[in-house]
């Protein structure tokens, strides 16, 4: 399939550099007098998007983030060709929207990934490389700062570095959410609908009310911790183009290089390994050298003591279900807030893309041409988990799938050894281990 962002000629010009501050658009106490009809809080890729798209409906959209733009994030960094697709769509919605006023020479909207053109798998010494059309990686400093910055030129008011302490609700009364940012008192903001956005380690205190799916927020036995880092440009590693992805028994690996040369490393492990190794650099280590990834990706022998130096993040467990929508109707939730699968790879922006165009189609019935809600929230929230649950089903279960065969690397040797003899099965593999379109497809 073709690179669609690289084929998109009407792309949306938006700010210089990834590494450009992102300054407030508005304050805590000016966006306390304001009756928002969406806060969003949570400015990933989800967040920001579902801002966009809001603030294209003609609805006043105030995006918050406990952090500062840019910032780094413990992601894989791959684009699916679901992704690709889903963001190539968000530019056409910004460059439709106010934000198609706001352009410079310096920048462009999506910006554009590296194009992937393969992935090489590795477990207990056995690798094999399997062609991956469409797909791209772009760090997430330079994603969400992208998004963020069309977000504001599409008129969304922007206040970072303010954490959502919690949020009330009742059908009768917008939501009350509670803010509190450096150095500041706590402010307490209104918006007819809250769309929670902030992620695996979301901490923001909601009532505990029955929810519109039903499903509550519970860890799937056995999830793996999330952990990862970057190393510096020149590091040796993967060349462009090309995923490593490497197996073991207690976890596995993801390595790619990103467009300003780091390598960004991404790890799903399981958590006696991380005590049982030492540590959370000791156990990426222990994967990619019993998988041979990390000979087989070129990284250097001293690995261990690089991931050691690094600063590396986690996440608490992968897999998880969460409510997606409040009784009420007036909080909803997108993005990994709204529950996650353990994807292999390649699959969580494109999720995240994904459930912001769903929130946005469920409320588009009950927004008015002038930008007014005409309902109550409930009716778009029953909207929203149905189109959810629709659309993140199939994709889910057959993550969960792919998620048991490689917890045993004795079933991925021989399945890469059959890869490696015969062509047509490695491309048969591709949409069901990485979640990428096979050549010529595309997959929602």
């Amino acid at each position: 399939m073709r690179n669609t962002l690289a084929a998109n000629p009407e792309r949306l010009q938006h700010a210089p550099t990834a590494d450009s501050p992102v300054p407030a658009t508005i304050t805590a106490a000016a966006a306390h007098a304001i009756a928002w009809q969406a806060i969003v809080i949570g400015a990933g890729p989800a967040g920001a998007a579902a801002a966009i798209r809001l603030a294209a409906r003609g609805l006043n959209v105030l995006l918050l983030d406990a952090a500062a733009m840019p910032r780094p994030k413990l992601c894989g960094c791959c684009l699916s060709v679901a992704a690709v697709r889903e963001l190539s769509l968000l530019g056409e919605i910004a460059a439709a929207s106010k934000a198609a006023a706001c352009r410079s020479p310096s920048g462009l909207f999506p910006p554009e990934p590296l194009p992937l053109e393969r992935v090489r798998l590795a477990t207990a010494g056995i690798e094999a490389v399997l062609p991956l059309p469409g797909g791209g990686v772009i760090s997430r400093e330079a994603l969400d700062t992208a998004v963020v910055r069309a977000a504001i030129a599409a008129g969304v008011a922007w206040l970072p570095e303010t954490r959502a302490v919690s949020v009330s609700e009742t059908e009768a009364e917008p939501a009350r959410v509670v803010v509190a940012g450096r150095g500041r008192p706590p402010a307490t903001l209104s918006g007819e609908v809250v769309i929670m956005a902030a992620g695996l380690a979301d901490t923001v205190r909601t009532p505990a009310a029955a929810v519109a799916d039903a499903t509550g927020n519970q860890v799937a036995a056995g999830s793996r911790l999330g952990l990862g880092t970057t190393l510096p440009p020149g590091t040796a590693g993967p060349p462009r183009g090309e995923l490593l992805m490497a197996v073991s028994r207690q976890g596995y690996c993801g390595v790619v290089r990103l467009e300003d040369g780091r390598i960004d490393i991404a790890a799903a492990v399981d958590r006696g390994l991380v005590a049982s190794a030492g540590g959370p650099a000791a156990a990426v280590a222990a994967i990619l050298t019993a998988s041979g990834g990390r000979r087989a990706a070129g990284l250097p022998a001293d690995l261990a003591s690089l991931l050691a130096a690094a600063s590396l993040r986690g996440t608490p467990p992968l897999t998880r279900c969460q409510p997606v929508a409040s009784a009420a109707g007036r909080v909803l939730r997108v993005g990994d807030a709204a529950g996650y699968v353990e994807p292999f790879t390649g699959e969580g922006m494109g999720w995240a893309l994904a459930s912001a165009r769903l929130v946005d189609e469920a409320l588009a019935l009950a927004v008015k041409p002038a930008g007014k809600l005409a309902e109550s929230p409930a009716g778009a929230a029953v909207r929203y988990a149905a189109a959810h649950r629709r659309h993140f089903a199939l994709h889910h279960a057959r993550c969960r799938r792919v998620s048991l065969v490689v917890r045993r690397p004795w079933l991925v040797g021989p399945a890469l050894r059959l890869a490696r003899l015969v062509p047509a099965v490695a491309a048969r593999m591709v949409p069901l281990v990485v979640g990428a379109a096979a050549p010529g497809k595309a997959h929602g």
